[in-house]
């Protein structure tokens, strides 16, 4: 019986040739954010536009920016550029700030995520089941936790954080509730539901459906070409900022989002022969793992 053959080289060569020097573009995606967030709060607060519409930039503002975290995290801003080491949890760390995430522990938690994808040591399993549970019950609850410092400190247990990071994470953890009560305190009560808190809960609804749910569903396949998926639809790349393509970046972690649709096209006709699940918005439950197998669906 022939052994399948090994693309692995093949697809690691595309990935280097898509591979930058340094990631400048994720760091003018951070300060384009920063710009609209202050614009759209700046202009609310003077009464130059209304409340809802403040509320609609900084919606946009806090769903884009976890990707700077995320190419933070995975030291994609910096790339081969290893003497700028430093500029990724520099970016990182302002990036979270506004999401109420604590960076250091997050990296721990992303790298958890990758090391065992889909497995029930993932971080991310809790995203497993069906999508109205995700909606009403399981994504709700997450959000809640971030507000937990005793959540806070079990993950930094979780995921073996250092006695530094755990300082890191409750100090993060303080200043944001203080600049919350302050702010509350200040009489900017209003402001700091509709233009922060409402914002912050659909931005991460949206960024986890498609970051954590959708991609990995039903999160119970393992393997390299089957742990995660590609959606194609129109504007995906652009609406989704690449993760549409979240198998290119969980087969190779270095590539920056805006490259994972060359390597993407790239590479399709290898990835078709290997099986990957290319699929439109939602996950096609024609090609899930129970029913390919025969299995009943959990």
């Amino acid at each position: 019986m022939d052994q399948p053959v090994s693309t692995v080289r093949q697809e690691a060569e595309v990935g280097r040739r898509h591979t930058p020097e340094f990631g400048a573009r994720t760091l003018l995606l951070e300060i384009e954010l920063f710009l609209l967030f202050f614009v759209a709060t700046g202009l609310t607060v003077t009464c130059l536009i209304p409340m809802w519409l403040g509320a609609v930039g900084n919606t946009v503002f806090l769903y884009a920016l976890y990707t700077v975290v995320h190419e933070a995290v995975h030291s994609n801003i910096s790339s081969r550029s290893k003497n700028l080491r430093w500029v990724d949890p520099l970016a990182g760390i302002i990036a979270c700030a506004p999401l109420w995430l604590n960076y250091h522990q997050h990296k721990r938690q992303h790298m958890e995520h990758h090391a065992h994808t889909n497995e029930e040591t993932d971080p991310d399993i809790y995203a497993r089941g069906s999508f109205l549970g995700w909606i009403f019950i399981r994504l709700p609850l997450a959000l809640l936790n971030y507000f937990n410092p005793v959540q806070q400190y079990r993950d930094c247990q979780r995921f073996n954080c250092t006695k530094r990071e755990y300082v890191y994470t409750f100090l993060t953890f303080a200043i944001h509730a203080l600049i919350l009560i302050g702010l509350v305190a200040m009489g900017y009560g209003s402001e700091v539901l509709f233009l922060w808190f409402v914002p912050w809960w659909l931005g991460q609804t949206v960024m986890l459906t498609f970051f954590t749910w959708t991609p990995h569903h039903d999160h119970t396949e393992t393997g390299r070409y089957r742990n995660t998926r590609v959606a194609l639809f129109p504007f995906a790349n652009f609406l989704l900022q690449g993760q549409n393509y979240h198998l290119i970046h969980h087969m190779m972690p270095a590539i920056p989002y805006y490259r994972y649709k060359p390597v993407f096209d790239e590479l399709r006709p290898v990835l078709e022969a290997k099986g990957v699940r290319i699929e439109g918005i939602l996950p096609d439950p024609r090609n899930e793992h129970h029913a390919l197998s025969g299995e009943s669906p959990r």
